[in-house]
């Protein structure tokens, strides 16, 4: 009898089914990862609640997790050879399959494929072989799929922190391309915006300010522990009359919005960074409109407006290093793991359903702990 894998199944909002699949056999060009662990972010609380209707990741039953580690169980020779990697070296996955020549792989856009192959959002089990997210103690490694090789001694609990830590390189240090000295304020706590502000930091930003509601007063707390420059509660304080007293009335050079959910961080952006500064826009908004956001203020001060999604490869890297080289001092970012069969209960605590009494910031499954 073929070997089994676990998964928990999404089959509609809020229901999450436990199933067995079936582990493939694979070709030469093929592998299968025994997973580690998968760590949660925003997107899997929206897929979880159902609000992701419309878009292109609209799909049952689905596997989630896209934020996901783990081991070579199997690897055929072909993609031994292509990835450098054997069976038993603990990998990265990337979320995002690139097929390598639509428009935007041809352009080294690979984030922007347009072949929507991935994993955790864009293929329902109904796609053979059925294991495309890491919420599973098996998924299968397509041979376009672009792994990284990492140390074996990273805490899979730190190692965990990749995919929002890339994130935070990819928003508050390449693409706003943050240089020496420059004050970058980010906006939103959670673990996003707290990784944004590790890079910042190594990218050389002077002053890193950080803003949240009186909700993320831990999480703020945690932000100077980090080494925020300064944090805002905007419940009591109004966030662009702050900016501007902090920075001396010249603003700030860069605005990371990275807040879920809320449209006035947006607007507050636009007042608060300099003419000519960069706003990164990466926090969804469940695709509602922005009122009261003034675009003329955008064209006469010249400020440079850039969307961002997710992170590529130079970021994931850079990432890894930084969690090589810094990993312990980031652990109290890592506030809960829960085992596969919890699955449920750990998303609902990402979305603060419920009060452990610890504050969430960064959740991730211990799939290879699993029962």
């Amino acid at each position: 009898m073929a070997e089994r894998a676990n998964a928990a199944v999404l089959t509609a909002p809020r229901m999450f089914e436990f199933r067995e699949f079936d582990i493939p056999e694979i070709g030469p060009d093929e592998a299968v990862l025994r997973v580690e662990a998968a760590g949660l972010c925003g997107t899997d609380y929206e897929q979880y609640a159902g609000h992701l209707t419309g878009t292109p990741w609209d799909m049952w039953d689905i596997i989630p997790g896209h934020e996901i580690f783990g081991w070579i169980d199997r690897i055929g020779t072909d993609a031994a050879a292509h990835w450098n990697v054997k069976e038993g070296d603990r990998v990265v996955v990337e979320a995002i399959i690139p097929c390598g020549h639509c428009f935007q792989c041809a352009i080294g856009s690979v984030t922007l494929c347009q072949s929507s192959l991935g994993y955790g959002l864009y293929k329902p089990v109904s796609d053979a072989p059925s294991l495309w997210g890491g919420y599973a103690s098996h998924m299968y490694l397509h041979p376009k799929a672009l792994l990284h090789k990492v140390p074996s001694d990273i805490p899979a609990d730190i190692l965990s922190l990749f995919n929002p830590l890339s994130n935070g390189v990819r928003w508050a240090y390449e693409e706003p391309e943050t240089t020496l000295g420059e004050t970058v304020v980010i906006e939103g706590p959670g673990q996003r915006g707290l990784l944004s502000l590790i890079a910042a930091k190594e990218a050389g930003a002077g002053k890193v300010i950080i803003t949240g509601t009186s909700q993320d007063a831990a999480r703020l707390d945690l932000a100077l522990q980090f080494g925020a420059d300064a944090v805002i509660d905007v419940d009591k304080e109004n966030a662009v009359e702050r900016v501007v007293e902090l920075t001396e009335g010249r603003k700030a050079d860069v605005v990371v919005e990275v807040s879920a959910g809320a449209t006035q961080p947006v607007v507050d952006a636009v007042d608060m960074v300099r003419p000519g500064g960069r706003i990164v826009l990466a926090g969804l908004k469940s695709f509602k409109p922005v009122p009261n956001l003034v675009t003329d203020k955008i064209v006469i001060n010249e400020i440079k407006l850039m969307g961002v999604l997710s992170a590529g490869w130079p970021s994931i890297e850079k990432a890894l290093d930084i969690l090589q080289r810094r990993g312990n001092e980031l652990k109290p970012l890592c506030s809960h793991m829960f085992p596969l069969e919890d699955a449920d209960k750990a998303v609902r605590a990402l979305g603060r359903e419920f009060d452990d009494g610890t504050e969430v910031v960064h959740i991730a499954l211990d799939v290879a702990g699993s029962g």
